[in-house]
């Protein structure tokens, strides 16, 4: 089995602090409560945070491959 985690982050503001955890385990209550803070709901919230650690744009994969990756996530998300 092979794992890679790619930390890239991408501002378009020159005064953006930016961090990046590369690590699987609980989601930090201290996101959540920032982005719920930001008018999402925890369940959007815990979704944005599941799908920014899964994206895989950047490995710039056939568009069906991606989209079906994307599709798989969603149904996990859901608990399907």
């Amino acid at each position: 089995a092979e794992i890679y985690t790619i930390p890239e982050l991408i501002s378009r503001r020159m005064n953006a602090s930016l961090t990046h955890e590369a690590a699987i385990g609980r989601i930090s209550e201290d996101q959540l409560i920032y982005l719920m803070s930001r008018g999402l709901s925890r369940e959007e919230a815990e979704s944005l945070i599941v799908r920014g650690f899964l994206d895989v744009s950047p490995l710039n994969l056939p568009s069906f491959l991606e989209e079906s990756i994307k599709k798989i996530i969603d149904l996990a998300i859901k608990g399907f």
